[in-house]
Parts: C-alpha cells; structure tokens; sequence
C-alpha cells in the first residue's frame, strides 16, 4: 500500500484523533507527497467537531481564535501549530468569495466534494491509505489540473480559483485540462469581486512561474481582467523595423524572458503598457513606421494608478516604476552612463540595477535588431562604483547646503548649486573635496 511518511507531532495528532473518531492529512501535504516534494505544511481533516477536538488535546495548548466556527482548531504539539479541521460542507456562495453558511459533517466524501481542484482533494492516514475519489492521483500523474465537479460551478462559488489554477498550472508546469480552462477564461471578469491583496498573492507565484510566457498567452483574458490598461496593447502593431510582435505579444515575451523575479517581471508587464497612447508615425517609401519615444513615461504613469489599484507595498511600488520609467535608457559601459542611471534610483540598490539590466536585456532579446551592449561589463562596472563608495548622492558630497549659506547663497539656489556639483563631480571634472568644490563656484552661472 502506498505510504506517506508523516512527521512525528502530525502523526501523533492524527493517531489521538483516530483512537477517537476518523482522521486524515488532506490537500497540498499529500499532494506534495505523491509528487515526491516535501510538503511545507500539513493540514488535518476529521470527523470529531470541534469541541471534540478539543476535548482529545485537553493537555496541550490549544490558541483561541475565530476559526472554531469554521471547523478549526489549532492545537500546539512540541511547540508546533497543527491545524484542525471537522469535515464541512458549504452552502450556496452568493458573493462569488464565500458560501452562505459553513456546516459540519462526519462524511470525508462531502468534505473532499467541496474542495477546488482534484489534485488538492485528496486524504491520507497510515490504516486508510489514500483517498481519492475525484481522479486526483492520475491528474497528477499526467500533469492535469481539473476541478472537482462542473468547472463553472466551482469556480462561481469562489473566483480566486481561477488564479489558484494558473498559480498550481505555473508551479508544477501542468496543463489545465480544457473544459476547467474554457470555464476560467469566460469566468475571468468575476476577479473583479476579489481583494487586490488576494490577487498580488497569486500574482506573486504565477508572474515567477517557468511556463510564464504559455500562461500570458494561453490566459489572457484572465490578465486583461486585472490589468485592463493591456486591452490596448493586444494586436497593436508596431509597425516598427526593431519588433515583429504586436505589443500584447511582445510584452509577454519580455516578460518571459526576465529571471523568475516578481518585482521584475512585474515591470515588464507594465513596461510597454503606454505604447497605444504614445505613438508618432511617418511614411517611408507609402509604408507607415511607427516611433514610441516618451512612451516610458506613459507607461509609468499608467502604472502608477495600476499599482495603487492592488495596493502594493511602496517597496515594490518604488522598483517597479524605477524600472517601468528607466527600462529604455541608454545605459553605456563606463561610469559616467552609469553614475547618472544610480542616482536615479529610490534607493542605492544594487539588486535593482541587476533588475533594470536584466529587463533590458530581456526587452532586447524581442527585438528583431539585436543590441551588441556588453551587459556583463555593464554590471561590473556599477558593482564597483557602489562596492568602492565612489560619489552617488547629494549626501555624500563635500559641502553641503549650510557651507553655501555661509558664502551668502539662499533659497533655491542652493539646491542648484548642489545638484550642479554633484554632476561635475559625477561626471569627472571635479574632485569631490571642499575645498575645490568652493573655489569652482566662482564659475557658477544660476
């Protein structure tokens, strides 16, 4: 028969539980497990309600919270949270979120009936084996993602699945099978009922996922539902001799292209996302040609409203714009080039100049005319300028604004007189030291 080899505080859990009435571990752990991964977390479903669960873990520290009317209990073995939950079956869900009412059963088949994808509805203890009454094991087995019951049904009773879909199709590189794709992508607009911070969850695993570019493509309705400001990018020409991809497609494939990083390819989403409202067009030779200069700006002010919309934290907001707004300037291999790129940063980030080069790298690799920049030098060159604490910012300049409010300068020619500096600095033509900072200013014209 086959076996799961169950941790030792949840194997007690379930053996306490099983001298008392019927329990199992349930979902992703035994997912996990039938895929030879190690489960991250082990949830627990039983027959006993509540109080009974209680009342079998009378000697150990059980936390009191909101869950017990929803079936759990969360019990502390050995210092370690162990989630347990009755059997339930739901009520209608009337707001495309959540059912109507939660009920309690002490029949494993109704509670597995209401779980999401076959693949997470199964259960496993050591005397039962496994349980598995939806096809669950062979849908892995062959790489499938498929909904318990009707597709259509499963995913209006909670539209977050939709995601919870693409997220599962991404992480493990599965196909969905067609009648569950067909209901997610005419299903899709109900993600509009969902919380911006339950959609930048999912987003947070599927923008990583291998499969990413199968997924933009294959799903679109799905992101245009979220990002309604890339409706204009589908099937735009560019009408361009450096792209042959319409902008929908081309971003999807610079996305692709990026490291599975959510900040980065969070920006290469929104990268070109301006394009349709920043064109100018001429005509060579009776053929229309298409130019997008400016359109970094338009995309980040697009942006700007799109990550306010899912209420990002700033961290992430300040990168992604940093990356939206710079991804098409021209970054040359020496340190003036990119001096003047890192003081455009919110922050002094290495990390981030990596995100920025690999975007533009990423955004190269979809042009039809390849860029021969050598990125690698690029890289090194801005590790040294950071690492060897090289002039960057107004705050480690020579003087500051009281060494200039002592030679009589006010107001905002002070800020001028700074930023100037800097540059010269930055740009080699001057020392960073007081006194030839002071003695330059005689040059100075406001």
């Amino acid at each position: 028969m086959f076996r799961i080899s169950i941790p030792k505080n949840i194997a007690l859990a379930l053996k306490m539980l099983n001298e008392k009435g019927e329990a199992y571990i349930v979902g992703g752990c035994v997912r996990d497990a039938l895929l030879n991964l190690k489960p991250t977390d082990y949830d627990i479903t039983t027959s006993l309600t509540p109080d009974k669960i209680k009342e079998v873990f009378k000697d150990y520290r059980i936390i009191n919270n909101n869950g017990e009317k929803h079936g759990t209990v969360n019990v502390i073995i050995n210092k370690e949270k162990i989630e347990i939950t009755t059997y339930r079956y739901e009520g209608e869900y009337l707001d495309g979120r959540h059912p109507s009412f939660v009920g309690f059963t002490d029949d494993l088949a109704l509670d597995l009936k209401r779980r999401d994808f076959t693949i997470n509805a199964m259960a496993y203890n050591d005397s039962k084996g496994l349980i598995d009454y939806y096809g669950g094991k062979e849908d892995l087995k062959n790489g499938i993602i498929r909904t318990v019951g009707t597709p259509s049904l499963r995913f209006g009773e909670d539209y977050l699945r939709i995601l919870r879909g693409l997220r599962f199709m991404g992480r493990f590189n599965f196909k969905i099978e067609k009648e569950t794709k067909d209901a997610m992508l005419n299903l899709a607009y109900g993600l509009k009922k969902i919380s911006s911070e339950r959609i930048v969850n999912e987003l947070k695993e599927i923008l990583v996922s291998k499969n990413i570019l199968e997924i933009l493509l294959e799903y679109r309705p799905i992101f245009t539902t979220i990002f309604p400001e890339l409706i204009d990018t589908i099937n735009f020409d560019q009408k361009s001799k450096w792209h042959s991809h319409d902008v929908y497609t081309h971003i999807c494939y610079v996305t692709s292209y990026t490291k599975p990083d959510f900040i980065t390819r969070l920006a290469a989403l929104l990268h070109d996302i301006g394009k349709p409202h920043s064109y100018q067009e001429e005509v060579i030779d009776k053929n229309v040609i298409r130019h997008f200069k400016g359109h970094a700006k338009v995309s980040y002010q697009a942006s700007i409203e799109i990550l306010k919309r899912l209420k990002v934290s700033n961290e992430i907001k300040n990168q992604v714009l940093f990356l939206v707004l710079y991804h098409d300037i021209e970054i040359m291999p020496n340190k003036k080039s990119i001096k003047n790129i890192l003081l455009k940063m919110p922050n002094l980030n290495l990390e981030l100049f990596y995100k920025l080069i690999d975007l533009k790298k990423a955004d190269s690799l979809d042009h039809t005319i390849k860029t021969n920049l050598d990125y690698e030098l690029i890289l090194n060159i801005a590790k040294e300028i950071i690492l060897s604490g090289e002039i960057i910012t107004l705050k480690e300049l020579a003087i500051d604004g009281n060494d200039l409010k002592i030679l009589g300068y006010h107001g905002s020619d002070i800020g001028k007189i700074l930023n100037y500096l800097l540059k010269e600095v930055i740009e080699g033509r001057l020392k960073n030291q007081k006194e030839i900072l002071l003695k330059s200013l005689v040059k100075v014209r406001l």
